[in-house]
């Protein structure tokens, strides 16, 4: 069978986007700030454009970099070959129509002036600017939309919050919502993506990107092909690029006030005002946001740590008519197709992102409405099925639960079995390995998220398997697993993972979710509307382990949906260590032991979202 996760209007001649032009131009300059600033943008149009012909533009904001400057062009060819250059997203838009705009913002990039860590109020003077500018020339219809992957979509939704009249539509991608959440999940930190991205950015702040490489291999690499950042035209002997980055010297690293927080009210220790995490955090700034009246975009992948829960929240809280949410098989940035099914091939996505997009902002910038018969505000991909599917609201309307009880034997029922115990000494050294959901590709979306040697890994683990399925079963939404247990230890992490398991005892992970559990106290009024379970995660709520004492402990799963075919059965997996991605708790000493209780009044269960199949028995 061949799978592919092109979109659902592909081929479609109403749905998709005509290709206006040929060929683009992109140029580069400095504009100055009222306060003498001046940042580096990146200008793409399409060539040849017609005299008096104006356009919308796309916008956005980066904390990274416009680009490399390449040691010719073989260079950038080659890098292009082994596919570590930037998708040249400037060229996809413009040959669409669009203006195309990137801006560095302070301290970053070949602009001027210092990043400080809590960086909303600047950006928002900033942009504010940067939309005057835009509009006053005489290529734009006056019509702007901001979007961007990771950071680029944190700042798009900053943005919006400066009300700009120009601004009619954001699509923030595969970015946070919640910062603590989508960083510490159950409120564990994820160490391995925050090593990567901090490396990166203190590597792009100076100009000196081979130190953002892993290995010395990689880094000699990039030095004999790229000779830094890109500075812009007219900048011919590089002094104001490094006049630039002399300023970036006393850069704030809110990668590292990430890493040194451990709850979410803690004060960032490195920022030059008080603040913590949820200073910087979108849903904060959620009234801003909806009072600015743009359309949203939340678009999310399910292979994305957990930035597609944040999409989700993102959606749920906007929820007008004009918000929509995409959740396809990807992982960050998606560039490649990464459902289970596939993932190991390493295959490159076949849905046209640059066009969807587009169809997205026209309705907004340009009065063109490209939807497609039956075409809902909410389109997800079903794994497993690999197939496109839509829906009014999220969650989907029309689920109903299906509980799954754990049994001593290693079974799950779905009756409640008798009660018992199973012990399970923690394996410091379990892991998903690199390149799962929180693994290296967060850094740079160039790789599949993947789970190779499941079968292995599972050996390390406690698990607990179905009898083979009967029927097809689709999971769509957000599980629920709740857990009864002892710990010997003062804390712990705890590691969930449900799985579908083939008739040849294959197993592929579907979701997972995390939790430390003297972060296990639930909220009863969230900040925000959620889907799942609320763990506020904030200095009065931590509820240390007393070794020995019973606790329940609820985890919401990051959301899904998949097909597990008849005949696979499902497996939920426990652990006490993710070694490659998480920091490990406790940090030293031995490890924890577990005592699961299963059954009797009290049982251990997991709560699927189902989804009702079509001709089900």
């Amino acid at each position: 069978m061949t799978y592919t996760d092109a979109a659902w209007w592909a081929g479609d001649p109403t749905g998709t986007p005509p290709v206006l032009f040929d060929e683009t131009v992109r140029t580069s300059r400095y504009l100055t700030m009222s306060d003498g600033t001046r940042l580096a943008i990146d200008l793409t149009l399409p060539a040849g454009l017609p005299a008096g012909a104006q356009l919308p533009t796309l916008v956005s904001f980066t904390p990274y970099v416009r680009g490399m400057d390449f040691r010719g062009p073989f260079a950038e060819k080659l890098l292009a070959m082994m596919g570590k250059a930037e998708f040249d997203w400037g060229r996809a838009f413009a040959r669409l129509g669009y203006a195309h705009l990137v801006v560095e913002i302070r301290g970053a990039g070949a602009s001027f002036g210092t990043k400080r860590s809590i960086f909303v109020k600047e950006l928002v003077a900033d942009g504010g600017e940067v939309l005057d500018w835009i509009v006053e020339q005489p290529w734009s219809n006056g019509r702007v939309g901001a979007t961007g992957i990771s950071a680029l979509g944190l700042t798009s939704m900053m943005l919006a919050t400066g009300k700009h009249p120009a601004l009619k539509a954001i699509a923030p991608r595969f970015t946070v919502f919640d910062v603590f959440c989508a960083v510490h999940p159950g409120g564990l930190l994820e160490n391995r993506f925050l090593t990567d991205i901090g490396r990166s950015l203190r590597a792009m702040d100076m100009g000196r990107l081979h130190e953002a490489m892993e290995t010395p291999l990689q880094q000699t690499a990039v030095q004999l092909l790229v000779r830094g950042v890109r500075g812009v035209d007219g900048d011919r002997d590089g002094s104001q690029l490094r006049a630039a980055q002399a300023e970036h010297e006393h850069n704030e690293g809110f990668d590292k006030d990430i890493a040194a927080v451990r709850l979410r009210d803690d004060r960032l220790p490195h920022s030059s005002v008080e603040a913590t995490l949820d200073t910087q955090s979108p849903f904060r700034l959620l009234p801003d946001i909806v009072a600015s009246g743009v359309a949203v975009y939340a678009y999310g992948g399910w292979l994305d740590a957990a930035f597609q829960r944040e999409m989700i929240h993102l959606f749920m809280n906007v929820d007008d008519d004009a918000s929509r949410l995409i959740l396809g098989p990807w992982p960050h940035g998606a560039r490649i197709y990464s459902s289970p099914l596939v993932a190991e091939d390493g295959r490159a996505s076949e849905f046209d992102q640059a066009a969807e997009l587009v169809r997205f902002f026209d309705p907004h910038l340009r009065d063109i409405d490209r939807r497609v018969d039956g075409e809902d505000r909410v389109q997800y991909f079903t794994m497993g099925e690999e197939r496109w599917k839509s829906a009014p609201t999220w969650p989907p309307p029309g689920l109903t639960t299906r509980r799954m009880h754990l049994q001593a034997n290693g079974g799950l029922v779905d009756d409640v079995p008798t009660a018992s115990t199973t012990t399970y000494l923690v394996d410091r050294e379990a892991t998903t390995g690199v390149w799962s959901r929180y693994g290296k590709h967060l850094s740079g979306g160039i790789e599949a998220a993947r789970y190779p040697d499941r079968q292995a890994a599972d050996r390390r683990l406690l698990h607990f398997t179905s009898a083979p399925l009967t029927d097809d079963v689709e999971v769509t939404g957000h599980a629920v697993a709740e857990i009864q247990l002892t710990c010997d230890t003062v804390d712990a992490s705890l590691f969930v993972y449900l799985e579908d398991v083939d008739p040849l005892g294959k197993p592929l992970v579907v979701t997972d979710s995390c939790l430390r559990l003297s972060m296990r106290a639930e909220g009863d009024e969230p900040p925000y509307r959620v889907a799942g379970v609320w763990h506020p995660g904030t200095s009065s709520d931590v509820a240390p382990v007393r070794p020995g004492d019973p606790m329940t402990v609820r985890l919401d799963l990051i959301p899904t949906s998949w097909l597990i075919r008849k005949g696979h059965r499902l497996r939920l997996a426990i652990a006490g260590a993710d070694v490659d991605n998480f920091v490990m708790v406790p940090e030293g000493g031995r490890a924890p032991t577990f005592e699961i209780f299963t059954g009797g009044d009290e049982p251990s269960f997991i709560d699927l979202p189902v989804m009702p199949r079509q001709g089900a028995s």
